[in-house]
């Protein structure tokens, strides 16, 4: 499916996994603020346990106001071609992937009808999109799967086509929690995708159709940018060997902040501009 107008597009709002579904929810009920949904669609595909995730999300959106709650509990794409999915989509607010394994998510939806739906309904602004673990993985394109705790060897990492949701940038989860650095920075290595951004769990990112995010939750988010590596052994080396390389770009952003894809940048509040004014005046009034 290809996007049209980006800047009319819905919102993309992406979780590190393991996101508190019990206790305040701040997550899920931001994702509800932000984009107003009443009609909330549940995907768990990703995952072996779909009727235990399903019962989750459905409890903990429940309790936050929501009576309509849908399970596409989808297994192959072929079961994509029922018609009650598709009537569905054509009146829900917003697509929530579930966590799992991507690989078995992304083939059960990509090149389908009803995918083709979700999209073109959320380029047009008319649906938002969340996804969580496996779900928040399989947004990126290219999207990354296997090599943990092993991502300083070549070849254990893999990539395949993802959704796409989030162009030339890789997104990873669990992030700190399963030391991941070394997995998402052989990904950049690879020069396939040369930006990753990591999200820890009980942590996410709000994607607005301009391309800048805000970091939501009780953790950190990752940026990785490869541009200015050097001395990178990867195009060297045989699979199975340890990988060299130098000047990662590598930052962090908690809760609050705001960054700009596009640019690759933080964005500056009026207050932390405030602050740069007024430190630098001091500066140069006690000089």
């Amino acid at each position: 499916m290809q996007e049209t107008n980006q800047s009319n597009r819905g919102l993309l709002i992406l979780i590190g996994g393991a996101e508190d579904k019990k206790d305040e929810k701040v997550i899920l009920k931001r994702i509800l603020a932000e984009t107003q949904a009443k009609k909330v669609v549940i995907v768990p595909t990703a995952s072996a346990y779909p009727r235990d995730v399903f019962r989750n999300y459905d409890d903990a959106f429940r309790s936050l106001g929501i009576k309509d709650v849908i399970n596409f509990d989808i297994r192959k794409d072929y079961e994509t071609e029922r018609e009650e999915y598709h009537k569905h989509i054509e009146d829900a607010d917003l697509v929530f992937f579930g966590g799992g394994d991507q690989t078995i998510l992304v083939p059960a939806f990509l090149n389908t009808k009803l995918y083709d739906k979700i999209t073109q309904r959320f380029y047009a602004g008319e649906l938002h999109i969340a996804g969580t673990s496996a779900g928040a993985a399989a947004a990126s394109d290219p999207m990354l799967y296997d090599g943990d705790n092993e991502g300083f060897i070549k070849g254990t990492v893999m990539l395949a086509e993802g959704f796409g949701l989030l162009k030339n940038v890789t997104v990873d989860t669990h992030f700190l929690q399963r030391e991941r650095i070394p997995r998402l920075a052989q990904i950049l290595l690879t020069g396939r995708s040369n930006k990753g951004i990591g999200l820890d769990e009980d942590t996410g990112i709000i994607v607005y159709p301009d391309n800048r995010f805000e970091v939501i939750g009780s953790g950190m988010v990752t940026l990785m940018n490869s541009s200015g590596i050097t001395g990178e052994n990867y195009s060297s080396i045989n699979d199975g060997e340890i990988l060299n390389f130098n000047n990662l770009k590598i930052g962090f952003l908690s809760s609050g902040a705001k960054f700009n894809i596009n640019k690759w940048a933080i964005v500056k509040t009026m207050a932390q501009k405030k602050n740069i004014n007024e430190l630098f005046e001091n500066i140069i009034y006690n000089s």
